[in-house]
């Protein structure tokens, strides 16, 4: 008997812990979630759901982490459905990967984001094991000594109940905090090739190759894709061309070294040439803003872009944008202030970034610091008079404490969470 215990316990928690951290991969990155859950409605053909891709990301992320809380701790008021429950999600995503691994209609199932990635092969391998641990906990629930059971001992009116319901309500928020902050933020934690601290430059450098890129894009006229060079405008025309996609060549045999495509890839180009090297081999610090497309940049993060603009022709900074939108026009307005305006791959500027609009700054090819438009420092203000770096630095301290407090709020859940465990077996 105890054996038997023993075995479902321990598929218990590891089925739990594997949807807690999967969960929480999505969760610190939103908007990953939202872009491979919008390859997963185009590939089945439900691109209807497009639109609400972020609001399911947050919520499937939270599910998971809900759902892994709950089986971990065993909650009592979901004893006798989590169990089966488990088993048909655990199934369903069984054979939806199965199909992924057959077709190939997504390249990557996005299970645990961008924290680790597997094919969809080894995606199905993956789950064909964890149905295997829902079949166990299924099983090993339905026996008359039911291992996660609320203490017999305690009546239904017991202040045990409280506790318990309220522990689920705190997994819950922090389940939906995650993802929300990160959402409206950056992400918590940065599992992507441009995250602070990485240099551009050494990295992209590291195949000892020569990229040549080349665009490709559809004409809406007759639906047949073309190449451009970077020299030749005429997918300027917006009207007649639509992008699909950025392809990059070698042109020498890589010489050792092994770095992240997304890094090797990384280009700032314009209707001149690519200016890349150019820009990376900059000594100074430099002011990078992203936008996904000009057109919807909005008034408050306007607003703020034009003080970082401001700023940076007070201290003669340099300061440009990037977009993955055909330019219109080669400089961004920012109030009075105009800023020279470059083209850049839209899939490494999800990369780069996970905001609409943002800034970056960089130092010789290093990333300092990247702010979402809402978390911008105000130029305009105190800070006016303060270095770049040491704004980068006020930056990273906040970021230090902002983690401190997370790490303190987890740790008072986990304390109260030990409570209730004592308070079930009391």
């Amino acid at each position: 008997m105890r054996i038997r215990n023993g075995l479902v316990a321990l598929c218990r928690i590891a089925l739990a812990l594997v949807f807690i951290f999967s969960g929480f991969v999505k969760a610190v990155d939103p908007w990953g979630t939202a872009i491979k859950l919008g390859e997963y409605f185009h590939a089945f053909g439900m691109d209807a759901l497009s639109g609400g891709r972020y609001a399911f990301s947050i919520l499937l992320s939270s599910a998971e982490m809900l759902l892994g809380f709950c089986l971990l701790f065993r909650f009592g008021f979901v004893r006798r459905r989590l169990p089966g429950l488990m088993l048909i999600v655990v199934g369903f995503f069984t054979l939806l990967t199965l199909v992924l691994a057959l077709w190939n209609p997504v390249s990557d199932c996005g299970c645990f984001g961008d924290a680790v990635k597997l094919t969809n092969w080894q995606t199905f391998y993956k789950n064909l094991i964890l149905l295997l641990l829902a079949v166990v906990v299924w099983f090993g629930s339905y026996r008359k000594k039911e291992c996660w059971d609320w203490n017999p001992d305690v009546p239904e009116h017991d202040s045990g109940h409280l506790i318990e319901w309220s522990l689920g309500l705190l997994f819950l928020l922090f389940s939906l905090g995650v993802g929300l902050y990160s959402l409206r933020h950056l992400p918590l934690i940065d599992f992507l090739p441009f995250k602070a601290g990485v240099n551009l430059a050494v990295q992209g450098n590291k195949s000892g190759t020569d990229l040549v890129t080349t665009l490709i894009y559809k004409d809406k006229t007759t639906g047949q894709n073309h190449e451009f060079s970077l020299s030749d405008t005429t997918w300027y025309d917006s009207t007649r061309w639509e992008f699909v996609d950025t392809r990059f060549v070698e042109r020498a045999e890589p010489s050792g070294g092994e770095t992240d495509p997304a890094l090797a890839e990384f280009s700032i180009f314009n209707a001149q040439g690519d200016r890349t090297a150019e820009l990376l081999a900059r000594p100074q610090e430099w002011l990078l803003v992203t936008l996904t497309d000009p057109a919807e940049l909005s008034g408050s993060c306007r607003d703020k872009l034009a003080d970082a603009a401001d700023y940076a022709l007070a201290r003669g900074v340099l300061m440009i944008g990037v977009t993955p939108i055909a330019l219109a026009d080669s400089v961004l307005s920012l109030g009075v202030r105009h800023i020279p305006l470059y083209n850049i791959d839209g899939t490494t500027l999800k990369s780069l970034i996970r905001a609409h609009q943002g800034l970056v700054v960089i130092k010789e090819g290093t990333i300092l610091a990247k702010w979402n438009c809402r978390d911008i420092p105000d130029l305009n203000g105190e800070n006016a008079e303060q270095s770049i770096l040491s704004l980068v630095a006020a930056h990273a301290v906040q970021v230090n404490i902002s983690w401190l407090l997370g790490v303190c709020g987890v740790v008072l859940v986990l304390l109260y969470a030990v409570y209730f465990i004592h308070r079930r077996h009391v």
